[in-house]
C-alpha cells in the first residue's frame, strides 16, 4: 500500500493574509492535481514567520483563524497540514488592540474534505538566538498525537520539536505513526543543510519510518529561510531534495503496511493506492558552500526590497571589489533596471576607479552616474580651515569624503526612493572599520 505525500516550500509575507492564503490555495490545487494523499506546508504558513509582536494583536489572530476556515472549506479529499496560530483558550480575547493575551499556540492544522480534522500544538518553543517564541506562545501538551489517512498513520510536529532528543516525532513513532511530518520555518546559516540532514537521519534511524521535512523559504527582515525540504525513506536515504533558496513543490510515494490502530482522528475514510509507486520527479542537488552563501545574499536582499516595496537600490561604486560584489548581488536579486550605481570621485580618485565602475555598470546592465565631490569637499575644508590650521591632513579629511558620499546617496534615496546598500565587508564590520555617517 502506498501513500503519496506532497510538500510545498512557500515564500510567505508576514501579515499578508490574502496573499498567503492564495499561495496556499494554489499549492493545494497543485497537490490535488498530483493526486497526493497528503500535502505538508511550512510552519505558520498562514501568518508568515516570524510574526513577533503582531501576535499581541487580537485582530491579527482573528484574521489568521478566518483564513484557516477558508482553507478548510476549500480542502478536498486530501489531508493538508498547514501552520497557523491557534487559540488555547477559545473565549480569551484582548480588550485593547495591543494587549498581550498569552493564550495562543504555534500550531499545525489538518484539513480534510471541508473540515479541520485535527490540530497539533508545538511542544518545544525555541527561546534563543533569533527565536523568542516563549514570549508569545503556550507550549503544546500532547506530543504523541497520531492521525490516520486511510490505512496509514501520521505523526505531525513543528520545527523545534524535531531538534529535541526523544521529542514528539519519536513519541509519535512509538504511538504507531508510520510516517513523520515536520513543518518548519528554519533560518539559514552556514552549513545548516548538513546539520539538518544529520538530525533528520538520526530520527529516522531511531524511529525506523520515513520522514517528511518541509521548510519555509524567503527573506524576512534579517532572517533568510533556505527551503531545502527533504523526504527521507525508512533507511535515512534522501528520496527527494527540494531546491534551496527558491520556492519549490515536490511529491513522493511511500510504502506503508496495513495499520490496525483504530479510533485515530484524521481522514480514516481515505483510500490509499495499491499500485506500485509512480516515478518520482527529479531532485535538486545541494548547492556548494560558496553558492549557498551567494544565494542567501541574493534572496535576502530581493525579499527585503520587494516585501518593503522599495523601487530598487542605489550603490556607491568605487571601482573596488567590495562595491563590485555588492552590485552583482543586487543585479542578480533585482535585475539591472532596479540598480543604480553612482561613482563619487574625490580629488584623490584615479581615473581608473571611475572607468572600472563605469565598465562594471555596463556589464551588469544597471544605471551609472558620476557625482564628483571635489567642490563639496573643498567647501568643507574651507569651513574648517581655521579650526584645522597647523595640522597635517589625515583621517579626519579622509572621513569627510566618506560622509559626503553617504549624504549624496541618502539624498538620492530620499528623493527617488531606492534603498541605499552599504559596501562594507564582514572583516571591516567585525573590527568596526567604518566611517560613522559615511
Amino acid at each position: 500500500m502506498f501513500i503519496r505525500i506532497a510538500g510545498a516550500q512557500l515564500n510567505q509575507v508576514i501579515g499578508d493574509f490574502p496573499g498567503n492564503r492564495d499561495r496556499i490555495l494554489d499549492a493545494m490545487a497543485w497537490a490535488q492535481e498530483q493526486e497526493a494523499d497528503v500535502l505538508a506546508l511550512p510552519e505558520l504558513a498562514i501568518t508568515g514567520y516570524p510574526p513577533e509582536d503582531l501576535l499581541l494583536r487580537d485582530s491579527f489572530i482573528k484574521a489568521n483563524l478566518a483564513v484557516l476556515q477558508e482553507l478548510a472549506a476549500a480542502a478536498g479529499p486530501m489531508l493538508t497540514v498547514v501552520g497557523f496560530v491557534d487559540r488555547t483558550d477559545p473565549v480569551a480575547t484582548s480588550t485593547l488592540e495591543d494587549s498581550a493575551v498569552r493564550s495562543i499556540a504555534n500550531a499545525a492544522a489538518l484539513l480534510y474534505d471541508g473540515e479541520v480534522r485535527g490540530i497539533y500544538h508545538k511542544v518545544h518553543l525555541p527561546n534563543f538566538g533569533v527565536f523568542d517564541e516563549e514570549r508569545y506562545f503556550v507550549p503544546g501538551v500532547d506530543p504523541n498525537l497520531v492521525w490516520d489517512v486511510g490505512d496509514a498513520s501520521l505523526g505531525v510536529s513543528v520545527c523545534e520539536d524535531i531538534w529535541v532528543e526523544d521529542g514528539p516525532p519519536l513519541l509519535q513513532a512509538k504511538a504507531g505513526a508510520q510516517i513523520l511530518i515536520n513543518i518548519n520555518a528554519s533560518p539559514y546559516h552556514f552549513d545548516k543543510h548538513r546539520e539538518r540532514l544529520e538530525l533528520l537521519q538520526s530520527h529516522v534511524a531511531a524511529a525506523g519510518i520515513p520522514l517528511v521535512y518541509v521548510n519555509q523559504v524567503g527573506g524576512q527582515d534579517e532572517l533568510v529561510f533556505d527551503g531545502g525540504s527533504m523526504i527521507l525513506d525508512s533507511t535515512g536515504a534522501i528520496v527527494y531534495q527540494a531546491r534551496q533558496f527558491e520556492e519549490d513543490r515536490f511529491w513522493a510515494d511511500a510504502e506503508v503496511g496495513v495499520h490496525t490502530l483504530a479510533g485515530l482522528p484524521g481522514a480514516p475514510e481515505h483510500v490509499l493506492r495499491t499500485s506500485p509507486p509512480a516515478p518520482r520527479p527529479g531532485s535538486d542537488p545541494r548547492l556548494d558552500e560558496d553558492a549557498e552563501i551567494y544565494a542567501a545574499l541574493v534572496l535576502g536582499l530581493r525579499d527585503y526590497v520587494q516585501k518593503n516595496e522599495f523601487p530598487g537600490v542605489v550603490i556607491g561604486l568605487s571601482g573596488g571589489i567590495d562595491s563590485a560584489l555588492t552590485a552583482a548581488v543586487a543585479v542578480d536579486a533585482l535585475g539591472g533596471d532596479r540598480v543604480w550605481g553612482v561613482s563619487m570621485p574625490s580629488p584623490y580618485s584615479s581615473e581608473g576607479s571611475i572607468e572600472d565602475s563605469r565598465e562594471l555598470a555596463r556589464r551588469l546592465g544597471c544605471r551609472f552616474d558620476v557625482l564628483p565631490i571635489d567642490d563639496v569637499f573643498q567647501s568643507y575644508l574651507d569651513s574648517l580651515a581655521e579650526s584645522f590650521a597647523g595640522t597635517p591632513p589625515g583621517v579626519a579629511e579622509e572621513n569627510l569624503q566618506a560622509r559626503i558620499r553617504g549624504a549624496l546617496l541618502m539624498a538620492l534615496s530620499n528623493k527617488f526612493g531606492p534603498m541605499v546598500l552599504t559596501t562594507g565587508n564582514k572583516s571591516e564590520v567585525a573590527v568596526g572599520y567604518a566611517t560613522l555617517y559615511g
